[in-house]
């Protein structure tokens, strides 16, 4: 596999995962959309999309927080907490 494809695919990829993520969010189905943010976050840390997966994830908790669902806004950011340290993990291999 050439350089350029090596590059090429991670970078699909994460467009990919926040694409996906967008895409649940808008639908509403704000639940369903944090696995592929929270995947884009933990998977492909260095990637331009992970900054955005991230902002969205903050988000989605604070509505979470606005509508009183308090529990489930630590559950939320726990696993952004276990996402970014699985990034970290896979930076450093």
């Amino acid at each position: 596999m050439t350089k350029q494809a090596k590059t090429f695919v991670p970078e699909a990829i994460s467009a990919s995962l926040l694409k996906v993520g967008t895409v649940l969010e808008t639908q509403g189905k704000i639940h369903q959309a944090l696995t592929p943010y929270l995947k884009l976050i933990s998977h492909y840390p260095d990637s331009s999309e992970a900054p955005i997966a991230a902002e969205r994830v903050l988000s989605i908790a604070d509505s979470l927080r606005n509508a009183g669902h308090y529990h489930v806004v630590m559950a939320v950011l726990d696993r952004l907490e276990r996402a970014f340290q699985t990034g970290q993990e896979v930076e450093k291999a």
